[in-house]
């Protein structure tokens, strides 16, 4: 008779397991390891230093057609310029590994990192490989060359 009936358990609301997911992935990304994960994140995308597509400014003289491509942070082996016709590819290369350790902490850390971007543009004029010219200063690529009249590759039908 001194018996309670048997109360069912209360089931926990979506808000507080969803507080308490919440709760965890935090103490996850930031307590564990010592040096987050986010960090690790952060740090990868703040030191990208070529550009995702290559900035380039088109533009002529009396005489000359000038390309200007802006790649600040890029070593100059790391560039290669095609001609082909009447277009200019600019490509670019990077191909790092680095290595860090640290004594005091036992910490050893290797990273490889590669990519690779390039642009094509079309020049209204016919490019001549003997007489165009690359020159890269300051983060800037200069192309130029003279004009020169396309080519006429039509086929006359008969």
């Amino acid at each position: 008779m001194g018996e309670e009936p048997r109360r069912p358990k209360k089931k926990p609301d979506f808000q507080e397991m969803g507080s308490d997911f919440l709760r965890k992935m935090d103490d996850f990304f930031t307590n564990k390891p010592p040096r987050n994960i986010l960090d690790s994140i952060d740090s990868f995308f703040q030191n990208q230093s070529l550009p995702a597509r290559i900035p380039v400014d088109m533009f002529e003289t009396d005489k000359e057609w000038i390309v200007k491509a802006e790649l600040p942070g890029v070593n100059k082996e790391d560039i290669k310029v095609d001609i082909s016709g009447d277009r200019v590819n600019i490509s670019l290369t990077n191909d790092e590994d680095v290595k860090q350790y640290d004594e005091k902490h036992e910490f050893y850390q290797r990273e490889r990192k590669y990519y690779h971007t390039e642009r094509t543009v079309q020049l209204p004029y016919a490019i001549d490989k003997r007489t165009a010219k690359a020159k890269y200063n300051n983060g800037i690529l200069e192309i130029r060359g003279p004009k020169k009249p396309r080519s006429n590759y039509h086929l006359d039908i008969e």
